[in-house]
């Protein structure tokens, strides 16, 4: 899969992702930290990217206009970098399977994870 990793996420996630066996490129790493959400979808859609983003923007799209792209919505709150990736990688098997059978859209909080087909 090939992930795009919004500014509101730190990069390391995309060397976490990458450690995993995914593409995944940071909005600062390829000089789109001042895209709008709606380039960012576009981007996503003509690419079959995976966003990852806290903004419930993408979650409304996602569950609006469906797949592509898909989202994984970040909802973890205020949490250091290490406690995101644990939460991250509790769930990722699930998470991984979700959008491998074509979810539009993961949402992810500290106590569970939401499918939505």
């Amino acid at each position: 899969m090939k992930f795009l990793v919004d500014a509101n996420l730190p990069p390391r996630l995309c060397q976490w992702l990458q450690a995993r066996g995914h593409q995944a490129e940071h909005l600062a790493d390829i000089d789109l930290l001042r895209a709008t959400d709606t380039q960012l979808w576009e981007r996503g859609k003509n690419q079959r990217i995976v966003i990852l983003s806290k903004d419930f923007d993408f979650y409304d799209r996602a569950l609006l206009f469906g797949a592509p792209p898909q989202v994984l919505h970040i909802a973890v709150g205020n949490c250091s970098n290490d406690r995101l990736l644990r939460v991250l990688g509790s769930e990722w098997p699930d998470i991984e399977a979700a959008f491998s059978a074509g979810s539009r859209l993961v949402s992810i909080t500290q106590q569970k994870v939401e499918i939505f087909p």
